[in-house]
Parts: C-alpha cells; sequence; structure tokens
C-alpha cells in the first residue's frame, strides 16, 4: 500500500541538518536581541538592518520597505491607594491614557458577564484575575466599568488588549478600547483584596490610576527575501515578526535565527528547489496587533491567493527547557503534514490541533493553510500563564518570562534552538520539493462534518442542517478517494501535467476550505483578534434553543442562518465538484 502523498521526505535533509549550526544560531540571537525592538523603534531598525544584511550576505533577493501602522507603546501605569500608596504595574498597547483616573474598586472575579452583574461593576474599576486579553478587556468594557486592573501571578506580562486585527477600518475602529487598563502582581491584588474585606461595611474603597499609552500612526518596516523555484511558480511562505517586547530573545530573536538558518540553507541548494521560498519579516505584531502580516495579505493578497501553498510560522523557538513537541498547531488540511515532521524529528508523537486565532496569521481569507506558531514547550505546568495559553492558543508550554523583561539571551538554548530549526527546515523543504503537495482535505473535511453533527445537536431540532451534513459527508467520502489516488501519484514518476493537475486541485481546495473553516466569510476583510469556532456563521444555531419560536428575534436569526447554511454548502458542493473533475481525468490514478 502506497504512503499517503503527504509523507514526503526530501534526500537533501540528512545533509542539511548535519549543516545546522548551533553557534550560528546563537550569534544571530545575540546580534538581534542586543537591542529592545518596539514597533517603528530605532532599535528594531538596526535588528532589521542585521537581518537584510544577513540574507543579502546569503545571496537571497531583499525587498525592504515602510508602511503606515496604528502603533500603541505602552509607557506607564500604576494605582494609588486611599491612603497614598503606590502600586507600580504596566498598562498595555491600545489601553487608553488616564491621568490620575479615580474611581470604586470592585472584585470582578474571572471577568464573566455574570461577575460584572454580580459586584455592580457599571461606573466603577473592576479588578479582574488573569492576563489583560482583548477578550477579557472588551467584556469589561462592555459592562461598562471604569478601568480594569488585570492580575498576574508573580510576573508582569506585556499585553495588547485591542481586538481589531491588523489597521483599523471604519467598521472596526469603534472596537479600540476606550476604557485604560493595567496590570499587577498578585501580591499587590491581594492587599486590594483585603482592603475591599476590610471596608466591606465601611464604604467603598476608591483608587486612583494613572496609565500613559502613546499611540498613533507610525512607519514600520516590513522585510521579503525571495528564493525561485525552478518547476512551479508557486511558493511557501516562511514568517515570523522582529518586534519584542523589551529585548525579546525567545520573543522572537530566537525564531528570526531559525528563519536566517532555514534561508541560508535553502539558499545554498537554491539550484534544487521545485518551488519557490518567501522569508518575511514583519513588525506591528506585539504593538499594531498584526500591521506588518495584516498589511501584507491586504497588498499581495493576489499574489497570495494564487501562489502560496503554505505559510510556515516562526515564534518563540529555542526557549531553555522546551522539550515537549505533543502538540502542535496547523489547519486541518496540514495537519498530518506537520506531526509527520514533528515526529520524524523530534521522536515524539506529535497532535495536531486547530490553529487558534493568534499569532501572524493573516492570511486565512487568502485560503492559505498554515502550520506552526510556538513549537517546542515547556512540559505542562500547572500556572496561570499555562491555564491562560491552554484557553486562547490551546497549547500550555510558555515560559514564566514570555513578554516580560527578564526575555534575555540567557534563556535560549541553543540545542532546543538547534531542534526546533531543523523542524524548520524540514517543514520548509519538503513543502517546497514535494511533488505532490503535502495537503490532505479528508482531514479537512471530516473536521467540518464533526462540527456540523455537532450543531445539529446544539439546535435541539430548530433549524435544519442536513443539508449541510449531506454536503459535507459528500466531500468527506471524495476527499478520501482523492488522497488515496495522491498516494498512487506520488508513488510514480508521474507526468508534469499529472502533477500539475493534482496540485492546482489541492491549492484550490485549500482555497475553498480555509476560509470556509477559519473566517467568518468574507475573504478580503480580517477577522477580529478573538477565539473563533469553525463555521462561524453557522454557530449561532447555538443560540436558538433560547429564543421564542414566534419571536422576532428567532426569525431574524433563522433567515440569516438560511443564508449562511447556503453558503456552506455552496463552498462544500464546489470543493466536491473540484475533486470529482480531478478523479475523471485519465492522468490521476484512480
Amino acid at each position: 500500500m502506497a504512503e499517503p502523498h503527504w509523507r514526503y521526505r526530501d534526500p537533501l535533509e540528512p545533509a542539511l541538518h548535519g549543516e545546522v549550526s548551533p553557534d550560528v544560531l546563537m550569534e544571530h540571537v545575540r546580534a538581534i536581541a542586543a537591542w529592545e525592538r518596539e514597533s517603528g523603534s530605532a532599535g528594531e531598525a538596526r535588528a532589521f538592518d542585521y537581518i537584510e544584511d544577513t540574507l543579502k550576505r546569503f545571496g537571497l533577493a531583499v525587498e525592504r520597505r515602510e508602511v503606515e501602522a496604528l502603533i500603541s507603546l505602552p509607557e506607564e501605569g500604576r494605582l494609588t491607594l486611599p491612603g497614598g500608596e503606590v502600586i507600580q504595574g504596566l498598562t498595555h498597547s491600545f489601553s487608553p491614557s488616564a491621568e490620575a483616573l479615580e474611581g470604586e474598586l470592585v472584585d470582578a472575579g474571572e471577568g464573566t458577564p455574570g461577575d460584572y452583574a454580580r459586584v455592580r461593576a457599571e461606573g466603577k474599576v473592576a479588578l479582574v484575575s488573569g492576563l489583560a486579553t482583548p477578550g477579557k478587556a472588551w467584556a469589561a468594557q462592555q459592562a461598562g466599568t471604569l478601568a480594569q486592573v488585570f492580575v498576574n501571578a508573580d510576573h508582569l506580562h506585556n499585553m495588547i488588549v485591542s481586538t481589531v486585527w491588523g489597521t483599523p477600518a471604519p467598521d472596526t475602529a469603534w472596537r479600540l478600547p476606550r476604557t485604560p487598563c493595567l496590570s499587577i502582581r498578585h501580591a499587590d491584588a491581594e492587599r486590594l483584596r483585603q482592603l475591599l474585606w476590610v471596608r466591606l461595611h465601611q464604604g467603598a474603597v476608591r483608587i486612583t490610576l494613572t496609565t500613559r499609552v502613546r499611540t498613533g500612526w507610525i512607519p514600520i518596516p516590513l522585510l521579503v527575501a525571495h528564493l525561485d523555484g525552478h518547476v512551479e511558480d508557486r511558493f511557501v511562505l516562511l514568517s515570523g515578526h522582529v518586534d519584542s517586547w523589551h529585548h525579546g530573545a525567545m520573543d522572537n530573536a530566537a525564531a528570526n535565527a531559525t528563519m536566517l538558518e532555514v534561508a541560508r540553507l535553502l539558499g545554498g541548494r537554491r539550484d534544487r528547489l521545485r518551488r519557490g521560498l518567501r522569508v518575511a519579516f514583519w513588525s506591528g505584531h506585539s504593538h499594531g496587533r498584526y500591521a506588518g502580516s495584516a498589511w501584507y495579505a491586504d497588498h499581495a493578497w493576489s499574489e497570495l491567493h494564487r501562489r502560496c501553498v503554505l505559510h510556515l510560522n516562526a515564534d518563540s523557538t529555542g526557549a531553555r527547557g522546551a522539550t515537549d513537541y505533543s502538540t502542535l498547531h496547523a489547519t486541518e488540511d496540514a495537519q498530518l503534514f506537520a506531526e509527520a515532521v514533528v515526529r520524524d524529528l523530534t521522536g515524539q508523537p506529535a497532535r495536531g490541533r486547530r490553529i487558534s486565532r493568534a499569532g501572524d496569521q493573516s492570511f486565512w481569507g487568502a485560503g492559505v493553510p498554515s502550520a506552526f506558531m510556538s513549537l517546542s514547550g515547556i512540559p505542562r505546568q500547572d500556572t496561570e500563564l499555562s491555564r491562560t495559553m491552554e484557553r486562547l492558543l490551546g497549547t500550555s508550554g510558555f515560559p514564566w518570562w514570555w513578554h516580560t523583561r527578564e526575555d534575555t539571551v540567557d534563556k535560549i538554548d541553543a540545542g532546543v534552538l538547534t531542534l526546533d530549526t531543523k523542524v524548520y527546515l524540514s517543514a520548509a523543504l519538503r513543502a517546497v520539493n514535494a511533488p505532490v503537495l503535502p495537503l490532505d482535505h479528508a482531514w479537512t473535511a471530516r473536521a467540518l462534518l464533526a462540527v456540523v453533527e455537532e450543531l445539529r445537536t446544539a439546535s435541539a431540532s430548530r433549524f435544519d442542517l442536513a443539508p449541510v451534513a449531506t454536503a459535507a459527508r459528500g466531500l468527506v467520502e471524495r476527499a478520501d478517494a482523492l488522497a488515496t489516488a495522491l498516494a498512487r501519484l506520488a508513488a510514480t514518476t508521474p507526468g508534469a501535467a499529472a502533477l500539475e493537475r493534482a496540485n492546482r486541485a489541492l491549492v484550490r481546495l485549500s482555497r475553498i476550505l480555509v476560509p470556509l473553516a477559519y473566517t467568518t466569510g468574507d475573504p478580503f476583510r480580517h477577522d477580529l483578534a478573538l477565539p473563533q469556532a469553525p463555521l462561524a456563521g453557522l454557530q449561532a444555531v447555538r443560540d436558538l434553543a433560547r429564543l421564542e419560536p414566534h419571536a422576532d428575534d428567532f426569525k431574524f436569526a433563522a433567515a440569516a442562518l438560511t443564508r449562511e447554511r447556503n453558503r456552506v454548502v455552496h463552498a462544500l458542493d464546489d470543493a466536491a465538484e473540484l475533486v470529482d473533475d480531478v478523479l475523471a481525468a485519465k492522468e490521476t490514478p484512480a
């Protein structure tokens, strides 16, 4: 029985793995992490200069430009207690500045709508457990709070609280935060809670909040290096951000080093590359909500849609103690490929998970599959940061120094960084050189069918999702047949026409299914930086069970769901017809 087509191993891998240099990697980390790299800063510009000079030395064609972006740089955050004592904290990107804002303090627990209602938080300063995430900041603002004080553990983590992905548009600018926030340590929060307890029967506790945040339009750098393919004009995109909180050795100088080493090694074998490779370095990740990658998605949309076969995102490689590779993130069509690469290189049985709405994953509207974000992780720990990252990103392997001043070069393990780099190298090389693209849409079809069946149960028979389930089952059957045909094709020496037909179909299937699974429907806009379920437009069936069937809101929801059902069925049918066409072609084994 033929191996799956995504199980390709490239003959260049053993030699290239032997050439991955821990010394070179650490030299890059030290050079880039020598500067503090806020978006648009002089330190970031020096890091980009180093990256540009290095890539040119490798012989890559480099395109560097400046783009204007809305960037938000936190400067100061503190609160003052009734007796005049000051607690120093961190304010966050896109928090409004506030000078001596006074208000009553209430303990809003985890910051759920019920918590805000319980303590009557409207017009008050809410004390909220956990990181200052966009979702929590938005929920607090919607509850009418005057400001928010978020409670971290022993370390303060820099965050960005805007829910707007990339540059705001008229329909999203209104979502920029309007209420100030800052974070404090757990020990300081316990003093506040004790004060609230003491004053329980003596009147309100009033505190004074000061935040200073510099938000405005500034030019930020964007750099893309090119290696051309020799058979196809398609390309793999390897990307990562350069801007950081403070010196950012792990996040993201180490990943920049990984990218430079992949560029060096594949650049030295450029005559052996079937497809091209683009290596993109972004700014605006940490201080502009992915402004750089979103700008590139907007301005290179057509080219990405036509030619990009896979996005590999490099973030936070090489962390000291990061020996756990058991969980990885990828769109479903790339999961089996990514699992195979990680298993081959690390010996660990990696398990792919649906990639989260985070990182520089700005290319789903254009239909580009993606793999990775973070890669190696710290073995699971029961900490606040781990629990939060599990909720947000599906991984708990982030170290305590993430997004802190302590993210310095001593936190990088050259051995871990070398292994991480080999994983990215193999993933890039296999995606560039596999005769048949290593994408499996049967995995996507099964995942979508499982979502549909779950929604049918959740709808309590109040909305008919049978047409969607039928279309999804039909796609599963056809995608399974396609996977079998592609395995046979990859096991032979197919002609150029057969390969082109197969790869064109795989790309077109991604263009249909990635937006269906990962966007709300408009391929040219960026959805919000909030968790998003697959088949997002159909998720509203969950609300029908609590609505009165004869009420207007039920009927309005049913009308919207009918239109969304049509969209989903149309996409699934298009995908099925595309597979039928490929299977009917005589050059593709059936």
